[in-house]
């Protein structure tokens, strides 16, 4: 899914997320992989304003903060910094959203979604209720369009 969020958005990452993505996942090494070839800028956060949450997701959230004018999207899955970030006027989407747009744009097939759901599950961190209601979308937009 990397790829096509590249497509989408210019991603910025915050110190503090790098720190979380460790090489020995492979979620860090596709991470690191893409800072190395260029394709991920990072971003220093200058003012921290909210200060609950872990590190990642703070520094995220004060970016999206400082750069609200600028039209940032900020990426979390972590339930309650989400409901934070949306509460303060960010724009805010998270991973299962994200796939049953791209599903409706016709950028994945059902099978892609349904696999990239199914590895947001795995890691354990996605709100099941958010991949449930992501499921019933991409079913719903697969009897629609036939994808």
């Amino acid at each position: 899914m990397l790829d096509l969020l590249l497509e989408r958005y210019a991603l910025r990452y915050a110190s503090a997320v790098a720190r979380e993505l460790r090489e020995e996942f492979p979620s860090g090494r596709a991470f690191w992989e893409r800072v190395r070839a260029g394709e991920l800028a990072e971003a220093v956060v200058g003012t921290e304003v909210v200060r609950e949450f872990g590190p990642g997701e703070r520094a995220a959230i004060n970016l999206a903060l400082e750069h609200r004018d600028e039209g940032w999207v900020l990426l979390l899955d972590d339930q309650r910094p989400f409901r934070e970030a949306a509460e303060r006027g960010l724009r805010v989407v998270c991973s299962p959203v994200l796939v049953v747009a791209l599903h409706a744009e016709g950028r994945l097939d059902a099978q892609r979604a349904l696999a990239s759901l199914a590895r947001l599950a795995a890691l354990g961190t996605v709100s099941p209720h958010l991949l449930a209601a992501a499921l019933a979308q991409i079913a719903a937009q697969t009897v629609e369009g036939g994808r």
